[in-house]
């Protein structure tokens, strides 16, 4: 089970969703959590199984994320 982690605001909007490895799935998920358009959520599927395994949370949206954490966080992509 995954930690569950401080966002910025519970309203997820999901900016960038990627498959960097062309398998049809998505693996980068960077979110919005409070609305005002700037990414502070971003997680990755490092392993290519459908799941995330790192979340990382930038609560002051200075480009360096406070938080990182295994798992999705308690934020599983929609």
């Amino acid at each position: 089970m995954s930690e569950s982690v401080e966002t910025r605001g519970d309203d997820r909007r999901d900016l960038i969703k990627g498959d960097t490895d062309n398998d049809g799935r998505t693996d980068v998920w960077v979110s919005d959590t409070d609305g005002d358009g700037k990414a502070d959520l971003f997680q990755f599927d490092t392993d290519h199984d459908g799941e995330v395994d790192i979340t990382l949370v930038d609560l002051d949206q200075d480009g360096t994320p406070e938080i990182t954490v295994d798992g999705d966080g308690g934020h599983a992509p929609h």
